[in-house]
């Protein structure tokens, strides 16, 4: 439906309730203001020690035998009898006149004994015969047996908390007869 200027009913209706709420608008009074509030999770983390792992390094000991080979010199004195007369002069079985005989043919010579391959004179002067042994020495050399690599790493693992959450909300109630803005 349109009317002689050409504006519709419909119009003129919507033009009226604006003018309405204009109006209602304007005589509106701010007695307060209210707010709604709700609680929100705030997640803080913490580090807690729940362990700890104590490396400690020990000497420990233990004896081992090792086979090894020692030499050692020995002296052997060997005596060559010419006769059975000279074994019984050194031996202690003889009488003065064994002593005698064999002591004077003597005086002039020399006594010779071999050593270690060497013909030695064995005069007046004491001669010294050096013997060895070996003996064990022992050292100890340090070998690395092993390598331990200690490693501290961080996992990453996600969790889900149950947090119970307090929030507002308006109610209205209404007592005796008031009048909506929608009845007007």
């Amino acid at each position: 439906m349109t009317t002689e200027n050409g504006n519709s009913l419909y119009q003129d209706d919507l033009d009226k309730e604006q003018n309405i709420s204009t109006k209602q608008t304007n005589n509106t009074v701010n007695v307060g203001h209210l707010e709604l509030l709700e609680e929100r999770p705030v997640i803080n983390k913490e580090r807690l020690d729940v362990g700890k792992v104590t490396v400690t390094k020990r000497s420990r000991t233990k004896t081992v035998e090792v086979p090894i080979e020692l030499v050692e010199e020995y002296i052997t004195i060997r005596t060559e009898y010419n006769d059975a007369e000279s074994q019984d002069l050194l031996s202690g079985n003889y009488d003065e006149k064994d002593i005698l005989r064999h002591v004077e043919p003597s005086l002039d010579s020399k006594a010779v004994v071999t050593i270690n391959g060497k013909q030695i004179e064995i005069g007046d002067e004491p001669i010294d015969i050096v013997i060895s042994r070996q003996v064990a020495t022992i050292t100890k050399d340090t070998y690395a047996i092993q390598e331990i690599e200690v490693n501290k790493s961080t996992h990453v693992h996600s969790d889900s908390i149950q947090v119970a959450l307090k929030h507002e909300e308006l109610e209205v109630t209404e007592e005796g007869f008031l009048a909506n803005q929608r009845d007007t």
